[in-house]
């Protein structure tokens, strides 16, 4: 499980630069290439100039159900934990 990541603070944090942080933080290439893919498709579906703060709690789930709903259940349950890392 990947550390606490300290965000930085002092303005609007954007979705994609909270992407950044914490995709910055996994020091193993292979969980940093797993979580790319949810992360990173997930911040395109949100919006990635949009402020984080802003990003309803509904909002997320939506996108891993448009985006990995009708995949295989490894599949999902990796794009889905790799998110919940993410925003946890």
């Amino acid at each position: 499980m990947p550390a606490v990541v300290q965000l930085p603070a002092g303005k609007a944090l954007t979705v994609r630069t909270a992407a950044d942080v914490f995709l910055g933080s996994l020091d193993n290439p292979n969980t940093l290439r797993s979580y790319g893919i949810g992360v990173g498709k997930t911040a395109e579906h949100l919006g990635e100039d949009r402020p984080l703060a802003v990003v309803a709690d509904d909002e997320d789930g939506s996108t891993l159900e448009l985006s990995w709903g009708s995949s295989a259940v490894n599949t999902w349950n990796a794009r889905r934990s790799a998110v919940l890392s993410w925003l946890g």
